[in-house]
């Protein structure tokens, strides 16, 4: 004989949270903004990803136009990113975000002095290679928002990517 209290529907509330990973896993599967931006992006475009409540390597790809983030080590990452958990879950937040309002929330995560908010980045190519694995259209599909906020932070004009850059290269 069952109880009817195993039979009655589990509050969606009581469940586990998901991880790090998977919440962002389903965030690029689903966010309009993500797919929008990863359409600039080149077949060899890969990005090491690494979560602060989690172990393990990551990698975030693209395939056939879609964002993927997977389980497994980047080949040739051109960037690292270590994300803490309240970074994760404040980008994971904003599914309906276009992707100026993205790219800005991800680059005030960058500059987070709170470690549980805190995005790094590490640079492992030059400008050439990200122009060519399509970066700077990504950058370009977050329009005059981001560059606008870029601007406020004191990046400017046509130099304003490669000193940014060079700031990454120096973390």
């Amino acid at each position: 004989m069952t109880d009817a209290a195993d039979n009655a529907p589990k509050d969606p509330a009581s469940a586990p949270a998901p991880s790090s990973f998977e919440a962002l896993a389903r965030f690029f599967a689903s966010s309009s903004a993500a797919k929008t931006a990863a359409g600039s992006l080149k077949k060899a475009a890969e990005v090491a990803v690494h979560f602060t409540d989690a172990p393990g390597d990551h990698r975030f790809t693209v395939e056939d136009g879609t964002p993927r983030l997977l389980a497994g080590k980047a080949h040739d990452p051109d960037f690292e990113l270590t994300l803490a958990p309240g970074a994760t879950r404040d980008l994971c937040a904003h599914p309906e975000a276009d992707v100026g309002d993205l790219g800005i929330l991800f680059f005030q995560h960058m500059l987070a002095s709170d470690p549980d908010q805190k995005i790094r980045v590490k640079l492992h190519s030059g400008l050439l290679k990200l122009t060519m694995r399509g970066y700077l259209g990504v950058l370009a599909a977050g329009g005059q928002k981001v560059f606008g906020w870029m601007a406020s932070k004191g990046l400017k004009g046509p130099g304003a990517v490669a000193t940014a850059l060079s700031k990454l290269k120096k973390s």
